[in-house]
């Protein structure tokens, strides 16, 4: 799908899901390189800016986080840049973009305000209101580390330790989506200079600093799960110590009754104490009752038990 915004000498191109026809459209209609042509298609891992005469080609990736399966993923955003003209295009779903678009499309205000001087302005906009959009998606994050923070503390830690992998999870792949941004953003500013002649120190500075806020949440996060991790492992550790005490607490006292048992088991009748008495058993059994109290006593003692 292939959609078209014109705004006096400024023109967005936006194309949902690539195909050939699209690819033969940017070559017949702007002169787009073959090489940039042959990779518009397939999804490109690394992000990039490549500067050409009167274009640039930037590849930048945006994190999308799917409530369903809570997982985030990676959806690729390819530019090409001329001086008053923007195309962009992206394969599956992009909410945010789309939003911007429909907003430029039906209000001249906010046409207006995207489409105001040339194409470079306008992908900055974009870029950081696209980014600026990723603070909402962390506080999914942020209520889901305080939950698991109370549930840590109401004593379901071993419940917690899926939960916790899950987060770092989607902050690991947040971060690897968001720190390659910051290279893309910074190298935009250099090469942009190569097909227009303003100065876009201010409005270039206002998307890095959304990228390094965004960075930083991440960072605060990395760091809040962590401790998290750790605290979770010592409660687990020390619950687990606790209970192998009592295990062997337990074998300890066990351990006397077996040997008497075992000893009194045996199959010898000569000096065998206690056998020719009429009560004898009772006193074996009475013995060993008072060698496992003794045994709770000390353990009692030293507060082991």
């Amino acid at each position: 799908m292939q959609q078209k915004i014109k705004n006096k000498n400024i023109t967005w191109i936006n194309i949902v899901n690539p195909n050939q026809k699209n690819i033969q459209f940017l070559k017949e209609e702007f002169k787009i390189c073959p090489s940039v042509l042959k990779e518009y298609i397939p999804k490109i891992k690394r992000p990039k800016v490549e500067a050409y005469q009167d274009y640039l080609f930037v590849v930048v990736h945006f994190p999308v986080f799917n409530r369903k399966t809570r997982k985030t993923i990676s959806v690729e955003l390819d530019i090409i840049l001329f001086k008053n003209t923007l195309i962009t295009s992206y394969t599956g779903s992009f909410p945010e973009l789309k939003k911007v678009l429909a907003k430029c499309g039906v209000n001249e205000q906010v046409r207006n305000y995207y489409m105001e001087k040339n194409a470079i302005c306008l992908i900055y906009k974009l870029l950081d209101k696209l980014i600026d959009t990723r603070m909402p998606m962390l506080d999914h994050i942020d209520d889901r580390i305080d939950e698991m923070e109370e549930e840590i503390f109401n004593g379901n830690e071993r419940k917690m330790v899926g939960e916790i992998a899950i987060v770092k999870h989607d902050i690991i792949s947040f971060r690897k989506i968001v720190k390659p941004q910051k290279m893309v953003l910074e190298s935009l500013i250099r090469t942009a200079t190569k097909i227009t002649n303003e100065n876009l120190t201010r409005i270039s500075a206002e998307v890095i600093g959304s990228n390094v806020k965004i960075w930083h949440t991440l960072e605060n996060y990395k760091e809040m799960i962590e401790a998290l991790e750790h605290t979770n492992e010592s409660l687990l550790s020390y619950k687990l110590g606790d209970t192998m005490k009592i295990l062997t607490a337990f074998s300890v006292i066990v351990l006397p009754l077996s040997l008497i048992a075992n000893a009194f088991g045996m199959n010898v009748t000569n000096g065998m104490p206690f056998l020719e008495l009429q009560n004898g058993f009772w006193v074996i059994v009475i013995f060993m009752s008072t060698t496992t109290f003794i045994s709770f006593l000390f353990f009692r003692f030293k507060r082991w038990l």
